[in-house]
């Protein structure tokens, strides 16, 4: 429910303000995010509590999508209904998404001049070399057994050569691993 009595009454334009310089100065994501919403609504302003923050946390981690809005909009819920909510909001997603626009529009720009067409050749094939890195280390950190590393295999074959929809591929190998991989552990217990 939409605090009314419990916190001091908040300026609309106050927290838009806080959720555009929030926006505009949140780089690393969730963290970075929380460490400045926690200083501004809880230890500056004291419109928002800990218990809040936390609630905001857990209710919100386990939807798709980002974190960081989700947490966002639920906070703006609580400090004055959905109206709020839509506001900040808005305010906290504007400035990132100004940023993209300009960095798109600068990509672009840039990517176009034969002179430094190597030089966007050369990050995209860095781009491509840090996801691998990143795949490699998530596959040796939950690939454990041949069934799931064959899994993993089928998934890749599906997304990368048969063009399987990758929203099917998750549906299916997660299904896959609920009767398979589930199977050794109950022939296990007495």
């Amino acid at each position: 429910m939409p605090h009314t009595s419990e916190f001091p009454q908040c300026s609309l334009l106050t927290l838009v303000g806080v959720f555009l310089r929030i926006g505009a100065l949140a780089f690393g994501g969730l963290g970075a995010a929380l460490a400045l919403i926690e200083r501004e609504l809880v230890s500056k302003r004291r419109y928002l509590t800990e218990a809040d923050i936390t609630a905001a946390l857990t209710y919100t981690k386990l939807l798709p999508g980002s974190t960081v809005v989700q947490v966002v909009a639920y906070l703006g819920y609580l400090l004055g209904g959905w109206r709020v909510s839509a506001l900040i909001t808005a305010a906290f997603v504007v400035p990132a998404a100004l940023l993209m626009l300009i960095l798109a529009a600068a990509y672009v720009g840039v990517s176009a001049l034969p002179a430094l067409r190597p030089a966007v050749q050369g990050l995209t094939a860095a781009v491509v070399g840090v996801l691998l890195a990143t795949t490699y280390r998530l596959g040796k950190a939950n690939i454990k057994e041949a069934l799931t590393l064959g899994i993993a295999l089928a998934a890749f074959l599906a997304g990368a050569f048969l063009g399987v929809h990758a929203a099917l591929i998750v549906t299916i190998a997660g299904l896959l691993g609920s009767v398979v991989l589930a199977a050794p552990q109950k022939e296990g217990k007495p």
